[in-house]
Parts: structure tokens; C-alpha cells; sequence
């Protein structure tokens, strides 16, 4: 799975590859379905873990609900009840969104900023449009706060927004108003399709993004607001070869081969990024083994938080010792002519929180300092 460091990934690079490899404590974690409680349990709701973002210090959850299709839906995490909806329009309007939006991230001082194709609008702390942003560069799905503006990754970097509405790139950014096409229409396809679904997430002046592979990343490229490169090395850990999961070759309509056949993607292949309040980096998806994992990025000491419950829910973010979890509503199938129950990811009618719990290793200096 190692794959090539790009060429701008110099110097901080060097020191994140190393302190991961020497890292010695890392932990195996799960969540503890005993203890904890229920926030949201209403089963008319349908929430999606695609679009979620907490404000943790307000004690606000930010959701995506069928409920409200072009809304952003503002719960309680005290008590799960609904505050209000956020009007997020389709449209071509200054503050509606061409094809809908697709990710958000808290707003410093209270509102949020929430992407869209192209374009970035910010809410203030009433939630009202204040202002919209469109980056001179392609963009992902995916928005965050860097240094106090809304950053969003594009081909080779970061585009943050500076003063006046102007773009400024964070990194050895290599497109500006388009993306840089390959030399083979494979090649094309691969770049659109990672800068696409890449996943950003930011602390302070850090700017964090995940590119998506067929078998998943090996390392979260870093970009600091100063200049500086690097990258953080996702654990290997967690990816069960030979588990009887492989996959066939799918094609498109055309006939065109849209997945290629081979062993099923590592874990941490569409994990969402976001942190603990902790400093510490997480990672979280929807594999069936691996929840994901944290991670310390200035020493690369992990640990990886363990499934027990085989897809039937999924955990949407971690504060502190803590995992904010959706539940994945059942769904009736028929599978060789018999009726099965699987998951229905994307369409969670209960959210509840609950504490990690070690279940072996030690623990990274500073990271779950009470968990048990």
C-alpha cells in the first residue's frame, strides 16, 4: 500500500514518518454500548453521517435529515431537541447551492461555512447568510476553518479564502480555475475522482487531507498556513487480508470498468477527519472491523477504535473520551431468495454518545487520559 511521497511533501514530512515509526503506545479501543445515553430517538428521523459537525463548547449538533432536504437541521446534544433548520437552498442564487451542499465546518465565533459546487457559504452565529465565497481553484465536496477563514483542498494543496473574497493557496497548489488533466483518460478519472472525495479537516493554522485510493490512504497530507508540508502515516493496522471479502470488477453504463477487481479497500479508505478537542487527529468510516482511529500528529502514536457490532452503527465523531454515534436503521433484503436484515447507512434515527473503553496496549501520552 506504500505509495510514492509526492515531491512538495518535504521537511515536516520527514519528522511525521519518522516519530510514526518510532512510536511505542498504541491502544485498541471500543465503544462501550454499556454505559453513555441517548440523545436522538425518533423514529420518523433518518440522519446521515455524511454532514455532521458539533460545536462541542455550545452543545450543538449540526445534522443532515431526509426530513428537510435542502436544510441543515440544529439539535441539542443536552437533550436532542430540535432548535431550528437552516435553510441551505438548490439553486443558482448568492446563497443557494447549483447542486446542493456537501459539507460543513464550524464557524469561529458562532454559524457555520457549508460547501457546496464551487462555492462556500458562511452563516452566521443567528445562522442567517452573510457572506459567499467562490474558490479560484476545483475544489473537493469538503470545507473547514483554517486560521479563521474557510479552506477547502484542491489539486496539490489548500485554497484558503483571504481578504476581500480572493483565494490564497496553502501548499504547492498546482491548479488554478481548473484541474490539471493527465496525460491518459485513467489518469484524468483517478485525479478528478481523489480531489472529489478528498476529506479536510483543520486545527488552528493546520490544514488536514485525505485522498482517496482503491485500497485506501497510507498518510494524511498536512498543510500548515506558514508554508510548512508534511504528512501524517495512517496505521496499518486494522485491515484483515483474507477475510473472504473481494472484490469483482463493476462497470459503468458504457462499459467502462468504474472499479477494478482486487482485495476489499483498508479501513481507513472513506474515513472523515476531525479531532478529539484534544489536538489529536480521527479518522472515522464504515468498515465493518475498524471504526478508524486516533492519532497524535506531531509523534504518529495511534490508537484504533474496533467494531463489535458489525456496521450496525457508526461513529460520526470523538470528544474526548467520548464517541457521538448513529444508529444505522435496519432494512429488509432478499439475498438468494431469502430475507436478510442489513444496515441502512445514511438513515440513522438515533444518536447517542458513549464512553471508549481500552481493551489492550497503552496509552499514547496525553490521548484518553480516562479511559479505562
Amino acid at each position: 500500500m506504500n505509495r510514492p511521497t509526492p515531491p512538495w511533501v518535504v521537511g515536516f514530512a520527514v519528522l511525521a514518518a519518522c516519530s510514526a515509526q518510532i512510536a511505542q503506545a498504541q491502544q485498541t479501543l471500543e465503544i462501550d454500548f454499556d454505559s453513555g445515553r441517548t440523545i436522538i430517538d425518533h423514529e420518523f428521523r433518518s440522519l446521515g453521517a455524511h454532514l455532521v459537525a458539533v460545536d462541542w463548547d455550545s452543545g450543538i449538533l449540526y445534522a443532515d435529515d431526509d426530513e428537510e432536504p435542502h436544510g441543515i437541521m440544529v439539535f441539542s446534544v443536552e437533550t436532542g431537541a430540535w432548535i431550528r433548520t437552516i435553510s441551505t437552498p438548490k439553486g443558482e442564487g448568492p446563497y443557494e447551492f447549483p447542486q446542493g451542499r456537501t459539507g460543513m465546518a464550524l464557524r469561529p465565533g458562532g454559524g457555520l461555512y457549508v460547501a457546496g459546487l464551487l462555492r462556500v457559504i458562511e452563516y452566521g452565529p443567528e445562522w442567517t447568510p452573510i457572506n459567499t465565497w467562490n474558490p479560484e481553484a476545483p475544489m473537493s465536496k469538503r470545507v473547514c476553518t483554517l486560521s479563521g477563514a474557510p479552506a477547502v483542498p484542491t489539486q496539490g494543496g489548500v485554497v484558503r479564502r483571504g481578504p476581500a473574497g480572493t483565494s490564497e493557496p496553502i501548499g504547492p497548489v498546482v491548479a488554478k480555475g481548473r484541474l490539471v488533466s493527465g496525460e491518459a483518460a485513467t489518469e484524468r478519472h483517478e485525479i478528478g475522482f481523489r480531489l472529489r472525495t478528498a476529506r479536510i479537516a483543520c486545527l488552528d493554522d493546520a490544514a488536514y487531507v485525505a485522498l482517496s485510493y482503491d485500497e485506501g490512504p497510507d498518510s494524511v497530507f498536512a498543510y500548515l498556513a506558514d508554508g510548512e508540508e508534511g504528512r501524517v502515516l495512517v496505521p496499518m493496522e486494522g485491515a484483515v487480508p483474507g477475510a473472504g471479502c473481494e472484490l469483482s470488477a463493476m462497470r459503468g453504463r458504457s462499459g467502462r470498468v468504474v472499479r477494478p477487481a482486487g482485495p476489499c479497500p483498508h479501513w481507513s479508505r472513506g474515513a472523515q477527519l476531525s479531532f478529539d478537542g484534544f489536538g489529536n487527529l480521527v479518522l472515522l468510516g464504515n468498515d465493518m472491523l475498524t471504526h478508524g482511529a486516533i492519532i497524535d500528529p506531531a509523534t504518529g502514536c495511534y490508537a484504533l477504535i474496533r467494531s463489535t457490532t458489525l456496521m450496525s452503527h457508526t461513529p460520526v465523531g470523538v470528544h474526548a473520551d467520548s464517541v457521538l454515534v448513529y444508529h444505522n436503521r435496519p432494512i429488509e433484503r432478499i439475498r438468494n431468495g431469502k430475507p436478510v436484515t442489513v444496515a441502512g447507512l445514511g438513515s440513522s434515527p438515533r444518536v447517542s454518545i458513549h464512553p471508549l473503553r481500552r481493551t489492550s496496549g497503552e496509552p499514547c501520552p496525553g490521548m484518553l487520559p480516562t479511559t479505562k
